[in-house]
């Protein structure tokens, strides 16, 4: 039988929550955004890490992060264990060997800052990156007070393969409804990995593992504004998916090709105008340029949607309800203009829809 790398760190995070639930302490501490202060967007680093473990595409990678950051902690026993783990050569029991870990943890814990830390780099860098409601953001740099043409181009270049109407036809996938005159409803055209983390190198970092390196790096930076990364959905419908992280599309390989299906997150957060059922297909192609243009990546739509599960898992989905599109961390907002570096990608899709009808 196969070692089941996974199972040893899920053991000890499940544990690690009946001591949350009884004691209200976090025994692995907060996982917060990183670079900011204060962060707003907390939860408890053992909920996302178990989070992450039990809906990443590629558990034994994350599973081995943790096992290493775990062997770090200073604590002679639990790192011997967790050695064994990682190198499969553990003839512990799972549950056996999560109870002593913790045991060991609570009689002298040692430094577990690196695996908060872990916690952290996830929450900031796919969790918080995969949120993207549109609208103002706070930039990383200084912004230059002059539009820059160079970057109007290059945007134009972006936009002219992005042929999803022509792919999935007039209607949107998950409400039925049309989206031209004369009676019809406002649609998006949507990124499933959003377009706002084309320059975030640790969040591509931050994919490559989550997924066992089965999305890298080039794959994303090709795909991120192309039709195998988008769909074209009611407003509403888009709003929930981006700001809510309410639902996914689940890809599934059946007789040689791809299936796509609704998934449903969060029950609690949906538009009353979508018909899908949760595990309805969903019909890509069909409109006058199926045939020609990309169907969405199916590794991108698995991700988007482990990405939404983790969220709401760890109880990060709720954090956001509190906050308004237009609100970060540090709590001001700044100008923003199409063509400048923190062009918003609600702007840079409002662009391609009327580039698509025109």
């Amino acid at each position: 039988m196969e070692f089941q790398v996974p199972n040893y760190p899920l053991a000890l995070l499940n544990l690690m929550e009946e001591v949350y639930v009884s004691t209200g302490e976090p025994p692995l501490g907060i996982a917060t955004r990183l670079g900011v202060e204060p962060s707003m967007f907390n939860v408890p680093a053992h909920k996302l890490l178990h989070a992450l473990l039990t809906h990443s595409p590629s558990p034994k990678t994350i599973a081995q992060e943790f096992l290493l950051e775990l062997g770090k902690c200073g604590n002679p026993l639990v790192e011997t264990l967790a050695e064994e783990v990682y190198s499969e050569v553990s003839t512990s029991a799972v549950d056996d060997w999560a109870v002593i870990v913790l045991q060991g943890l609570q009689e002298h814990a040692g430094d577990l800052s690196t695996i908060t830390r872990l916690g952290s780099h996830y929450l900031t860098h796919l969790v918080i990156a995969f949120r993207n409601p549109g609208g103002p953001k706070t930039p990383q740099d200084t912004i230059p007070f002059t539009p820059n043409h160079r970057r109007i181009e290059e945007i134009e270049e972006l936009l002219r393969p992005i042929e999803v109407v022509l792919r999935d036809g007039d209607y949107c996938l998950l409400t039925g409804f049309c989206f031209f005159p004369p009676t019809y409803v406002p649609s998006r055209c949507a990124h499933l990995i959003p377009f706002s983390i084309r320059s975030k190198t640790q969040t591509f970092s931050a994919i490559e593992t989550f997924t066992g390196f089965a999305l890298d790096t080039e794959a994303i930076q090709n795909y991120l504004n192309h039709p195998r990364n988008a769909l074209n959905v009611e407003c509403g419908s888009h709003e929930i998916m981006n700001k809510h992280m309410s639902w996914g599309i689940e890809a599934i390989s059946s007789n040689d090709q791809w299936r796509y299906y609704y998934r449903i997150v969060r029950p609690d957060r949906l538009s009353a105008l979508i018909r899908l059922r949760d595990g309805d297909e969903v019909h890509f192609g069909a409109g006058i340029g199926g045939r020609q243009i990309a169907l969405p990546d199916p590794r991108i739509c698995n991700i988007h949607l482990a990405v939404c599960r983790v969220s709401y898992a760890c109880g990060a989905s709720e954090n956001f309800d509190q906050f308004n599109d237009d609100e970060d961390d540090e709590g001001y907002r700044v100008p923003v203009y199409f063509g400048g570096p923190f062009v918003s990608d609600d702007a840079l899709m409002r662009k391609l829809e009327t580039s698509l009808v025109c």
